[in-house]
């Protein structure tokens, strides 16, 4: 009895967690992150009661990806450690020695504490993943936790919609904010519609081989699952830029792809044929896109840039910028540095691989980049082995490639809100990549 209680305690906590993310889109990022850590730290205690079973499955899908997924972890803690000064240090570290006169040892982060919170955040996401995983190993349970995350997306759209107009609910020193999270939402709404009504038709088609199933139960989902894409996609198509929208494109050919090479049965060289195609003709998109801009630097040729003098001073900021970063979460601290009487650079970055490349350096960049390269390959190979629940691992990758693509676009994946939001897809794509029978 206690482990069917905890059980539903840790799944209701999941539930809560994703019903907040349209408010906690709009909180500035003060709120979000004290409620996450709150909630993941009360599910970890209590999975020691979840079903043993679903514990050891996902312990089996995580292995493959756990050195890989502690690298930034370890990076982050590089960057927080004491260095000698004359090393890997941030340069900040040698004028504090020079200007007080006095020994200092030298850290690559320029705010301890904020790297500190943020490699605390990481691991948080990390057990939120896992947890996720572990928690939607029952099918129903992950049919429940799709619905919830389609459903609230659509919500989130139908935000951005209403409220997009309204200057109170944007900060003042940077009125991206608000959009850049619901627009995220709204990009995963549309991939995460579309696979709710590739689950339908999966469901209906299996079903229907063993006993008539009527059809009206399973149109009314179809529908339901289709207005949520269009409410998805129509606030994308008002809110946002031709990037945002193109990078959606690009999850949504992922899907395409997973239930083309499944609906045909290809074999591996016709597969392989087909990937390369669909990537060819991504990345003819981008190059179209790329050249409609030369002025502007190459790092944020997709973002909306407030003023020339934003653009200025974060260019400065990157060729002052060291191989190994300024720590991660220290954007704030490092602009405040670099802030000059017209405000700028202001407290967000221009966009989140702007944000990467000043506070993770180009090692902790290629890091991340193999992690996300990691769970693409893993996902990918989950929805083309797997059956009829192919589209939880064709989604999760789906929402990787947008959200991978949009960090050119904005800031949205430096929010809190939305890095909860996709280590929960991530963890719900990664449960179903192997079968209930599968060990």
């Amino acid at each position: 009895m206690n482990k069917t209680r905890n059980l539903a305690i840790n799944f209701g906590l999941l539930i809560v967690l994703i019903a907040a993310a349209p408010a906690l889109a709009i909180t500035r990022g003060w709120l979000g992150p004290q409620l996450l850590t709150l909630a993941v730290a009360v599910m970890l205690l209590l999975l020691p009661n979840s079903p043993e079973t679903d514990v050891r499955r996902s312990l089996a899908i995580f292995a493959p990806l756990a050195a890989t997924a502690l690298l930034p972890a370890a990076w982050m803690l590089l960057q927080i450690v004491p260095v000698p000064l004359g090393s890997i240090e941030h340069p900040i570290w040698r004028s504090a020695a020079a200007a007080l006169a006095k020994p200092l040892s030298g850290h690559v982060s320029v705010d301890l504490g904020f790297t500190l919170r943020g490699l605390f955040g990481y691991l948080t996401l990390i057990s939120l993943a896992f947890l996720t995983s572990v928690l939607t190993r029952n099918r129903e349970r992950a049919e429940t936790i799709l619905f919830a995350l389609c459903t609230i997306t659509t919500f989130a759209a139908i935000e951005l919609i209403l409220l997009r107009g309204f200057t109170a609910v944007k900060p003042g020193n940077s009125p991206s904010d608000f959009t850049d999270s619901t627009v995220a939402l709204a990009a995963f709404g549309t991939i995460l519609n579309v696979a709710f009504v590739i689950r339908t038709i999966e469901r209906y088609e299996t079903r229907a081989q063993r006993e008539p199933q009527p059809q009206r139960r399973y149109g009314a989902m179809m529908l339901l699952g289709a207005m949520g894409a269009v409410i998805c996609l129509t606030a994308l198509i008002y809110s946002t830029t031709y990037d945002v929208l193109i990078a959606t494109a690009f999850g949504l050919v992922v899907v395409g792809l997973v239930v083309l090479i499944r609906r045909l049965s290809l074999a591996r060289w016709s597969v392989a044929i087909v990937c390369a195609a669909g990537f060819v003709a991504c990345g003819g998109v981008i190059a179209l896109r790329f050249a409609a801009n030369p002025s502007v630097s190459p790092l944020f040729r997709f973002s909306k840039i407030e003023s020339a003098e934003a653009d200025a001073a974060t260019l400065r900021m990157i060729s002052d910028a060291n191989w190994a970063g300024s720590g991660v979460g220290s954007y704030r601290a490092l602009a405040a540095i670099y802030r000059d009487a017209a405000g700028t650079p202001g407290d967000a970055a221009i966009n989140t691989i702007t944000s990467m490349v000043l506070e993770w350096g180009s090692v902790g960049l290629l890091i991340a980049t193999v992690l996300l390269l990691a769970l693409l390959v893993v996902l990918f190979r989950g929805a083309l082995s797997r059956g009829r629940d192919s589209f939880y691992a064709a989604g999760a990758a789906a929402c990787l490639v947008t959200a991978f693509c949009e960090a050119y676009c904005d800031i949205s994946f430096t929010h809190a809100t939305i890095q909860m939001f996709t280590a929960i897809t991530v963890g719900l794509g990664l449960s179903q990549t192997i079968g209930q029978r599968a060990t």
